[in-house]
């Protein structure tokens, strides 16, 4: 069965890939394509941005899947995401990571909307006057709201 890495290992085994390779922070930052002082805070156990996570997880060889959960699939939905790298960082506590991914988690439901598009073909496009658009566009959002209401 596999290593089941944490977010929290990049650290170990970026320092580690590095020093088996005999290279210093800065060649090895020209190598993995991040900057020097980049290179150095994850070293030391910070967690980067999602794309230099990224590079360095396929610079050391691995898949950045393997370090978010069981099997190779990474959290996707924003809150499961953002709980993730909450839990990974190292100034946070469990609890206090449990309490801001919880607040995430709320804020997001409640201020999440789904997203219903409805496109039409309007025959006499080229000669609609901008000013009828508009006046189109608020009454089929009237409309729109009208229905929800009444749901």
């Amino acid at each position: 069965m596999p290593e089941q890495l944490q977010v929290s290992d990049l650290a170990r085994l970026v320092a580690a890939h590095r020093k088996a390779r005999k290279l210093t922070l800065r060649p090895a930052a020209d190598e993995c394509g991040v900057s020097f002082n980049t290179l150095a805070r994850v070293e030391k156990g910070h967690i980067p941005d999602l794309e230099t996570f990224t590079r360095l997880a396929k610079w050391i060889g691995r898949s950045p899947a393997e370090f978010f959960g069981e099997g190779d699939i990474a959290p996707t939905h924003t809150p499961d995401v953002i709980e993730t790298h909450l839990r990974g960082d190292p100034a946070l506590t469990d609890s206090a990571a449990d309490a801001i991914a919880g607040m995430v988690r709320e804020f997001y439901e409640r201020l999440s909307e789904p997203r219903d598009v409805t496109a039409c073909h309007l025959k006499a496009a080229s000669t609609l006057k901008p000013e009828a658009s508009v006046l189109l566009g608020e009454l089929l959002m009237e409309m729109r709201d009208g229905l929800a209401a009444e749901e």
